[in-house]
């Protein structure tokens, strides 16, 4: 599924002019989209658990996470990336377009989730 997130995302990103890294620029997207997957989850659990994690906690778990997902990312995604994009290349016009669907939908709905959760579910500490 991320493979063709990340055939999606390179798509879009190499038509821009002023980008000379689109595959890093791809990778990199993906990431920050999974790591706002990550804190909706983390988001949830310390609401619905009622978790109470110091700021320094919160933050060592947070950045190995990302650490942990950077890494796997370039291992499976960033690393493999011309067989992805050869293998996605030759999609029938009809799967490309379902391809293209789920692609926007994860974008736009990991950011809105992400924020929504956020803005409703933390609780600010005074």
């Amino acid at each position: 599924m991320f493979k063709e997130l990340y055939y999606w995302m390179y798509a879009y990103v190499s038509k821009i002019k002023t980008n000379k890294t689109p595959a890093v620029s791809a990778y990199v997207i993906i990431c920050v989209l999974q790591t706002a997957n990550i804190g909706t989850i983390f988001v949830i659990i310390n609401y619905v658990l009622k978790i109470d994690i110091d700021k320094n906690t919160a933050v060592t778990v947070g950045l190995t996470s990302i650490a942990v997902l950077y890494i796997l990312n370039y291992i499976l995604l960033y690393a493999k990336r011309k067989n992805i994009f050869q293998n996605y290349e030759n999609t029938p016009p009809e799967r490309k377009a379902k391809g293209q669907i789920y692609f926007w939908l994860y974008v736009i709905l990991s950011f809105v989730i992400f924020i929504v959760a956020v803005a409703n579910l933390v609780t600010p500490k005074y």
